[in-house]
């Protein structure tokens, strides 16, 4: 099921691809950024299968055979599969680059290479004037040599030509050729010599000889297309531009190609052509580490997803132009966002009517409960989203819904999708950084983790590759509290780590790791509040109580507002729980049985205490000061602890003299009243 985010960048490239009458326009390769499993090679396969009725390439440019070495390899592919025949569209003519390809793909010494190419200029002077030319010719092309990287394609370059071209083809390339310095000099070739020259360039030359030649090669193949679209009625017959889908443009050939692009369009920003390129990667390639000015900030790229100019109107997508300093080169980049709810509820739309009944039993509205739930677990990762939806499948049919997830998300058993979804989701990383991530989970932020130094033995790096990984659109998100911007894991991940943590071997004086990343966290803690989180992820349930009720005392006190209360109690909550397999099989009323403290102490702190621990189980409105910062949707799946919390909420608003922290409590227990699905 396509997304209505990929269903945006459809519309986006099907308006570029789309042409007028007498319209000529260049647009920037658009340049789309994700980490795995973020839907990059999907949204191309469905751009692919949609782009069809238009002249067409798609290429993966980290899965090309061994013989694809240069960007004058992948131009070739792209150049064949454009030309490629299509119902109501004429073939493409490329008659100079046909030519310009066949002299840099020769392989044969000098002397019979100058006859070759003499015999191939004679062939198309000649043109239609004698019959046989273009059984000469493709003999020629053949003898040429067989060019580097796309075997067979030397009987696929004479089509390139058509017969009312091939007279005056050679001196199009002439002209083409005429400002290439011969040898080392500045002295202009001599036609004769031209793409003798220009071969030895490509194969024996300097590395500044080989870009230029294959600049020209590419100038070539950009002026041949948009002399398709102008010349002999390709203006009123081609209504659609050239779509160019490029997967994996991180790679190094993939980086080489997108800067040979953009240089030569940059060289010639007066002539339009009508290439509309897509080109996804997980990273951001060279050429465009080399358009950017100044520090790209974390997620910088996400601000091309605008919200819509009407309050009920569609969300907008505009990519951000990327240009050099002055003019010339530039790209259009964008970053591919999370799905959202809306988008989740929709893919789990079908699993939830091929479920059976005795699964969905207790939920009132179970696409719903499902989309959000589920959205909570993965935040809308793509590769997440899918891999939970399909292994709810593979359950007895008595099972529950709410069960089967609690089982695909655990860290280990015959039906969990951890292993595969963190194999998928780290594969990039340095072996000893992800040894190191899951004791950087138990943090808040990366910036916590690489702080607190108890965590690493003196000398190691992940307090160094962390920072880094601050940085990287690829494994870390911005993440907003308290005024200020943080970059932290993304939740899924965290998730995932976190249970890998949970699971680890406890250390030889009995003690879990767990306990003591939070113990760690929690001394090196900047504030009480945060103190607090790490005691209750711990499991000191009374040790965080205690905090909260001395901090509502100093409310009733009138020193402090309820509203900054509830702000951190909000916080405290999102503290994880670790991963326990006895608790699989409890209910959440036996949830809170289990974690809550013994009735001991005021009245207050025990209601403070509930209202702690049934916060720390359920999930949250979304009107919840911090429920983006992290929830459990699996504690409490049908929110059974709301009237708990309802109750608290009420029972403390009732010690508050001052009416407005009063009506906080209140409506803070009003968001808690309805179900938040």
């Amino acid at each position: 099921m396509q997304s209505r985010r990929d269903q945006m960048i459809r519309a986006f490239v099907g308006q570029r691809l789309v042409r007028g009458r007498g319209e000529h326009a260049r647009h920037p390769v658009l340049l789309l950024l994700g980490p795995r499993g973020s839907g990059k090679t999907a949204l191309t396969g469905r751009l692919e299968n949609w782009g069809r009725s238009a002249p067409m390439a798609a290429l993966d440019l980290a899965a090309l055979d061994d013989g694809v070495h240069h960007p004058v390899d992948v131009l070739a592919r792209i150049a064949f599969q454009l030309n490629a025949r299509r119902r109501d569209f004429p073939p493409l003519a490329l008659p100079s680059f046909a030519v310009l390809l066949m002299a840099l793909s020769a392989e044969a010494d000098p002397e019979s290479r100058d006859a070759a190419l003499g015999q191939m200029r004679e062939a198309l002077r000649t043109g239609r004037a004698e019959d046989h030319s273009l059984a000469v010719l493709r003999e020629l092309v053949t003898s040429v040599g067989v060019p580097m990287g796309l075997p067979g394609w030397s009987a696929a370059v004479v089509p390139l030509i058509q017969g009312w071209q091939r007279a005056r083809v050679w001196w199009g390339v002439h002209r083409r050729l005429g400002r290439v310095p011969r040898g080392g000099g500045n002295r202009p070739q001599v036609p004769a010599d031209a793409l003798v020259d220009l071969n030895h360039h490509f194969r024996h030359g300097t590395a500044a000889q080989r870009e230029r030649a294959e600049s020209v090669l590419l100038q070539a193949f950009l002026a041949d297309l948009q002399g398709a679209y102008t010349k002999h009625g390709g203006d009123r017959a081609r209504t659609l531009r050239c779509l160019v889908l490029l997967d994996n443009a991180d790679s190094e050939l993939g980086d080489a190609f997108l800067q040979a692009l953009t240089e030569a369009r940059a060289a010639a920003p007066e002539q339009p052509d009508p290439l509309v390129v897509v080109a996804c990667a997980r990273r951001p390639p060279e050429v465009l580490r080399q358009l950017e000015v100044g520090p790209r900030q974390l997620g910088s790229y996400l601000s091309c997803w605008q919200p819509p100019e009407q309050e009920d109107g569609p969300e907008l997508f505009v990519p951000r132009v990327v240009t050099r300093p002055g003019g010339g080169a530039r790209l259009e980049v964008a970053q591919l966002r999370l799905l959202d709810r809306s988008e989740v509820q929709e893919q789990a739309g079908p699993y939830v009517k091929r479920m059976p009944s005795a699964a969905l039993a207790g939920l009132t509205h179970p696409v719903a409960w499902l989309g959000r739930t589920v959205h909570e677990l993965t935040r809308g990762h793509p590769a997440a989203t899918r891999a939970v939806l399909e292994a709810l499948e593979d359950f007895a049919p008595e099972v529950p819904c709410g069960r089967r997830l609690r089982m695909v998300m655990a860290p280990e058993g015959p039906h969990s999708v951890a292993d595969e979804l963190l194999a998928l989701l780290l594969q990039d990383l340095p072996q000893e950084l992800g040894d190191a991530l899951p004791r950087a989970a138990a943090a808040v932020t990366l910036g916590q983790a690489a702080s607190a130094g108890d965590l690493w033995r003196r000398g190691d790096a992940p307090p160094r590759l962390l920072r880094g990984l601050a940085h990287d659109d690829q494994y870390a998100e911005r993440i907003a509290f308290d005024g200020h911007q943080h970059s932290a894991l993304p939740v899924i991940v965290r998730r995932l780590l976190l249970g890998r943590l949970a699971l680890a071997a406890a250390a030889p004086d009995g003690t879990s790791p767990w306990d003591a990343a939070h113990d760690i966290l929690g001394a090196a803690a900047e504030s009480g509040r945060v103190g607090a989180y790490h005691r209750l992820a711990g499991g000191d349930v009374e040790g965080a109580a205690v905090y909260l009720y001395d901090r509502f005392l100093g409310v009733c006190g009138g020193d402090g507002s309820a509203r900054t209360w509830c702000e951190e109690l909000s916080w405290i909550q999102r503290a994880p729980r670790r991963w326990d397999a006895e608790a699989l099989g409890r209910s959440a009323g036996a949830e809170f049985r289990h974690r809550i403290a013994p009735a001991q102490g005021p009245p207050d702190l025990v209601m403070v205490g509930r209202l702690l621990v049934a916060g720390w189980i359920t999930t949250h409105p979304a009107t919840d000061p911090y429920a983006a910062l992290w929830s459990d949707p699996l504690g409490d799946p049908a929110a059974e602890l709301y009237p708990k919390i309802v109750d608290a909420l009420q029972t403390l608003s009732g010690r508050l003299s001052d009416e407005t922290d009063h009506d906080v409590l209140w409506q803070r227990a009003a968001a808690y009243e309805r179900k938040p699905w």
